[in-house]
């Protein structure tokens, strides 16, 4: 009796996927993301230089859209979209379970807001709700619908549930789950009123949440062009 519990346990448990060979495409996906997510974070940063006038701990990186070097935010948005969704395509074959699918769809529908978000301008953070224009509202629309760490955590599990990404797995997990955290606690920052003042520390958060994304998305990147260098 005692030797059969390991193979009535093994009947229970839920098998490994066996991986899926990273094809070109997956793997140029994969550089293309990570060269457009540093070069988004790279020009964040310079932007906290440029526009110093924009306080990092209350007023939101959408605000460096208003400065003299707003062309800059616009195309970061783009970066970090181009970013997420080659991230989704690099990932795409190595996805087999309905929770991994419907990471990939929160993940493109943050793409879409993260893309109107980048194409609309933001109101100043100070401006009154009451007083928004069409493109401050039509900003935070698409902000609103970036659920990027969500996606994150859904596409992690159900990665690590194939062989080929198991090495990584703690990896996958503590870096989806920070994104996550750090999204609660951005959230939790934003006033219920919708007025902002210093002592509110959305824009700090904003930005840990923001720098969280590249962290997820380098594990993932680099596993994904260490899988095509195995397979050749």
């Amino acid at each position: 009796m005692t030797r059969l519990l390991p193979l009535e346990n093994t009947k229970l448990a839920k098998p490994l996927l066996i991986a899926k060979p990273i094809s070109a495409i997956s793997s140029n996906a994969a550089r293309l993301y990570i060269v457009s997510g540093l070069l988004f974070i790279l020009i964040l940063g310079c932007l906290h230089l440029l526009e110093p006038e924009f306080d990092p701990t209350w007023r939101f990186i959408s605000e460096y859209a208003l400065g003299n070097f707003g062309w800059m935010m616009h195309f970061a948005f783009i970066l970090l979209a181009v970013s997420l969704i080659s991230a989704g395509v690099a990932i795409f074959s190595q996805i087999r379970s309905v929770l991994g699918y419907i990471g990939l769809v929160i993940l493109g529908l943050s793409v879409s807001g993260i893309l109107i978000a980048g194409i609309f301008v933001t109101d100043p953070i100070s401006l009154s709700p009451d007083a928004a224009t069409f493109s401050g509202k039509m900003h935070a629309i698409g902000a609103t619908l970036d659920y990027s760490p969500v996606a994150a955590l859904l596409i992690s599990f159900a990665l690590v549930r194939n062989e080929a990404w198991r090495p990584i797995r703690g990896r996958l997990l503590i870096s989806s789950g920070i994104m996550f955290v750090l999204m609660a606690l951005f959230i939790i920052q934003i006033p219920q009123d919708g007025q902002f003042t210093p002592d509110v520390l959305a824009g700090l958060f904003g930005r840990f949440l923001i720098a969280s994304y590249l962290g997820w998305l380098l594990v993932v990147g680099f596993h994904v062009l260490k899988l095509r260098k195995q397979s050749l």
